[in-house]
């Protein structure tokens, strides 16, 4: 089984969406998708087995900082490792832009992405209260500096192709 990440395409966008409605609760529309497709300052990358679809990460590039928009893996491939494996290739493209600040919003109830984001240098630096509108439940703010995790700097392909 080879597992590629790689920038996503228009002709992604069906696998995308069925991933996005499987995964939240307040799933992105294909409109809002379509336009991230567009925009010059979204890298959206997804991870493909035998040339599906079966996760993706939307980052927004401004400047010197990223904001880490959307990180989703069909539940059928949940625990292993494609989300960190989406999340670090995207940390590489940043470093290769000359970002130097990722930031992102959790729910304060998702544990596990939490983990997942710590495991790579996230920090929680404060709150958005009452952020996700669909159930008023706050969100907990990290944030990555990529000037201080020299190990970010070292991603080998086996690493992003996991």
């Amino acid at each position: 089984m080879k597992i590629e990440i790689r920038q996503a395409r228009a002709g992604d966008l069906s696998e995308i969406l069925r991933i996005e409605r499987a995964s939240f609760r307040t799933p992105w529309t294909e409109l809002h998708w379509r336009y991230e497709l567009e925009k010059s300052e979204s890298r959206i990358l997804v991870a493909t087995v035998e040339g599906r679809v079966v996760g993706y990460v939307c980052g927004w590039v401004m400047g010197e900082e990223m904001e880490v928009a959307n990180l989703a893996v069909d539940p059928q491939w949940r625990g292993r490792g494609l989300g960190k494996g989406l999340l670090k290739a995207l940390l590489e493209r940043a470093l290769e832009e000359g970002v130097r600040e990722v930031w992102l919003e959790v729910r304060e109830s998702n544990q596990t992405a939490q983990k997942l984001y710590a495991s790579l240098g996230f920090s929680p630096v404060g709150y958005r209260l009452k952020y996700y509108p669909d159930t008023g439940e706050n969100a907990l703010v990290m944030r990555l500096s990529l000037t201080e995790v020299p190990e970010i700097l070292t991603f080998s392909n086996k690493d992003k192709r996991r």
